[in-house]
């Protein structure tokens, strides 16, 4: 009897990895068979003690090292085993861990270096360009500066971006750029078969819902394909429609069509949605009182508005307490062109000059030096 498990013992150890891996397979196939199978966990224990025994060495022999190192090498490998382990499955866990090991080292710390002012402050490196909400309130001074030395909105060309923040974003002085649209996709591409096609064939802009919706129509489907299908098919003498694209995916989708406006300087954040603007005058006819706003800002300082196709009209009305001090001002943007107004200062809105026009707008942030 011990003849034949020593024999069996040896025989395994011998073979390949994969040959014992079958050889074991066997072995509890044929056991399965012959219903020999133990139903609990101590007959189990039973069962395998030979298998088990055969993987180790004898108690007292001489292993390499000998058998004191090789169980302390064993216990030290299963120790890093175990600590990667729970680093794997218990990541929060641990995170947590080491946070308040962290907390503890630093209120330790606080008799020797104070660092309460840094953890209280908003930025560790002081941003030139950042004011404090509070001054964005106009002063009766800001209002006569602008009117009295800026008669006319100006227009610039190869406008240097310093320049457009330094002597107008930051004077609330609106400005035209007669090159904003160069290489756009948009300049060329958005057309109002292009645009109706676009809504109504596009997957993300079919599955989306637009903000800041209105059309001339009062259509109750809020849907810009809808509306431009409409449109196409019963040809009114006139219409207008505008609307934002809130959702970041079909925000993206509009963006492919044009590029950040070269002029503006990179302390200008621009926001991520858009809007579509378009509107057609019926021949010869009846424009007063149809300027349509562009609301719903999110609080942003800056609006840019690029004329893409037609003429719009554009009239900018003085806010607040320059309501009153200042006119306002009315021009014209012909396709290629691009006005930016800092809304701190001015209200847009805009109609139609031109049969059809198709305009392009976005919102950003412009900062400034603290007064």
């Amino acid at each position: 009897m011990v003849g034949r498990r020593g024999r069996g013992c040896s025989g395994p150890r011998s073979l390949p990895f994969s040959r014992k891996l079958s050889y074991f397979d066997g072995e509890f196939e044929r056991l399965h068979r012959r219903r020999l199978l133990p139903g609990s966990e101590s007959e189990w224990c039973r069962v395998l003690e030979p298998l088990l025994r055969c993987g180790a060495p004898p108690t007292g022999s001489p292993g390499r090292g000998g058998g004191g190192r090789g169980s302390g090498r064993i216990a030290i490998a299963a120790g890093v085993l175990l600590l990667l382990g729970c680093l794997a499955l218990c990541s929060r866990s641990c995170a947590g861990f080491l946070s308040f090991c962290g907390r503890a080292l630093l209120i330790q710390m606080l008799p020797y270096w104070d660092w309460t002012l840094y953890s209280n402050s908003d930025c560790l490196i002081g941003n030139p360009y950042y004011f404090e909400r509070g001054l964005e309130s106009l002063q009766l001074t800001d209002c006569i500066n602008v009117c009295r030395r800026y008669p006319t909105v100006e227009s610039l060309h190869r406008a240097d971006p310093k320049i457009v923040l330094q002597n107008y974003l930051r004077q609330n002085l609106p400005l035209i750029i007669t090159d904003g649209t160069e290489q756009w996709v948009a300049q060329t591409e958005f057309t109002v078969p292009f645009l109706t096609q676009l809504y109504n064939g596009h997957p993300v802009l079919q599955n989306t819902v637009v903000c800041s919706y209105w059309d001339s129509l009062h259509s109750l489907e809020n849907s810009p394909g809808a509306f431009l299908e409409k449109v196409h098919q019963q040809r009114p003498a006139q219409w207008a429609i505008q609307w934002k694209n809130c959702n970041k995916a079909a925000a993206k989708v509009i963006r492919a069509f044009y590029q950040r406006p070269y002029f503006l300087p990179p302390v200008v954040e621009l926001a991520e949605s858009n809007w579509l603007l378009m509107a057609s005058r019926g021949e010869g006819g009846g424009t007063e009182d149809t300027f349509i706003k562009v609301r719903d800002h999110d609080g942003d300082l800056l609006m840019w508005i690029a004329q893409l196709q037609g003429v719009f009209e554009v009239q900018l009305l003085p806010k607040d307490i320059c309501a009153g001090l200042c006119t306002h001002y009315t021009l014209q943007l012909s396709p290629g062109e691009t006005v930016a107004v800092p809304l701190q200062m001015w209200e847009v809105q805009y109609r139609p000059f031109s049969s059809t026009a198709v305009g392009l707008a976005a919102t950003g942030n412009w900062l400034q030096d603290p007064r």
